[in-house]
């Protein structure tokens, strides 16, 4: 049989009050009968009337203070258990699904404290559960249409409406491309945040050289669509403490976002400017401008600004997912910013010692 934790306190609470009181009427009555036989102060029978006295006294005043006492516990300590109580509704709503409830804070103690993770578990459980049916929509929603093109043009076959020739053969290849590609940035995603799971080791590593090594590579590419690469990079090694494959690939993503969203004859720009203690990385590429409500969610997976979420101008958008995890657990932050027919993603790490 469970027992309540109100009941276990108040049981506590009598059991030291009975303990309390016993003692210090047997150490008085004792106290008392030395005081006596050592003095003389009466004789034998008037001490016994004494004794009688003293308990008797003492089990009244214990029927009167023990209750009263009972009851100032229940009192406080159902002040302290019922928060308590109702908080496990809340768990056990927040358990059946319902993300959105609080607790309400009352106090300034453990208790509140109490409340207040309790709601900022809400919160990242109800953003957590938001960001899940997202996904789950985006990833149906890239799934379906390729697959219906797909079906059209199987069943249009198979009526004889169309010959399997070439032309219909290669759309039909490129659409199932285009399902390979989702499923490759989907597992690309997931090793990416399996591999963040892991502590970063302490290793000093030289941002200035990795992103230009990340920018060499990238340099056929901006050729390809005349894009102007510019960089404004400091002269002496810059110093972060990140895995250096991990810094790699925040640099790829960075790029390769870059690369999608800027028109042909356009710019990119990287440019890092260090202080005392933190090194900023910007990453501008003109040609484009985003509303400022997309700014906070391009950091999210699969989150595009394009509202047909096509992929002709764009990847599965969890290139910047893999940046904003990997730079917030090297203790850095990641934004956007856009303005003057331009976008600019920001990082800011800590710097760490040079090395050698």
């Amino acid at each position: 049989m469970k027992i309540k934790l109100i009941y276990k306190l108040l049981a506590l609470n009598a059991l030291v009050l009975i303990l309390l009181a016993a003692g210090i009427s047997i150490g008085f009555s004792q106290y008392t009968l030395q005081l006596i036989e050592e003095n003389r102060l009466m004789v034998y029978q008037n001490f016994l009337m004494f004794r009688s006295a003293t308990e008797r006294y003492f089990l009244y005043t214990s029927l009167v203070i023990v209750p009263f006492s009972i009851g100032i516990n229940w009192l406080f300590t159902r002040s302290i258990v019922r928060p308590l109580s109702g908080m496990r509704k809340l768990t056990e709503r927040v358990a059946s699904g319902d993300y959105t409830v609080r607790a309400e804070i009352r106090s300034n103690d453990e208790i509140g404290d109490l409340a207040r993770s309790f709601n900022q578990m809400g919160k990242q459980l109800e953003r957590i559960e938001q960001l899940r049916r997202s996904l789950v929509a985006d990833v149906a929603h890239e799934l379906r249409n390729p697959l219906s093109t797909v079906r059209g043009y199987m069943e249009a076959m198979k009526d004889g409406v169309l010959s399997a020739k070439p032309e219909t053969l290669d759309k039909c290849y490129h659409e199932v491309e285009r399902l390979v590609f989702l499923v490759e940035d989907i597992h690309r995603l997931a090793v990416a945040e399996s591999d963040l799971k892991a502590a970063i080791p302490s290793n000093p590593v030289d941002l200035r050289s990795v992103a230009q090594e990340a920018a060499s590579r990238y340099m056929p590419k901006w050729e390809e669509k005349a894009i102007v690469f510019q960089e404004d990079v400091p002269s002496a090694p810059v110093c972060v403490m990140i895995d250096k494959v991990h810094a790699v690939r925040v640099f790829e993503n960075l790029f390769d976002n870059a690369m999608r969203y800027t028109p042909n004859g356009h710019s990119v720009r990287l440019s890092m400017q260090a202080n005392a203690k933190m090194l900023r990385v910007e990453v501008t590429n003109t040609g484009a401008e985003i509303a400022p409500e997309h700014l906070p969610l391009l950091f999210e997976r699969f989150y595009r600004v394009d509202p047909s979420r096509s992929r002709a101008y764009g990847g599965a958008g969890i290139g910047l997912t893999i940046v904003r995890d990997i730079v917030e657990r090297a203790g850095g932050r990641v934004w956007a910013t856009s303005g003057n027919g331009s976008v600019t993603i920001h990082a800011e790490l800590p710097l760490g010692q040079t090395p050698g």
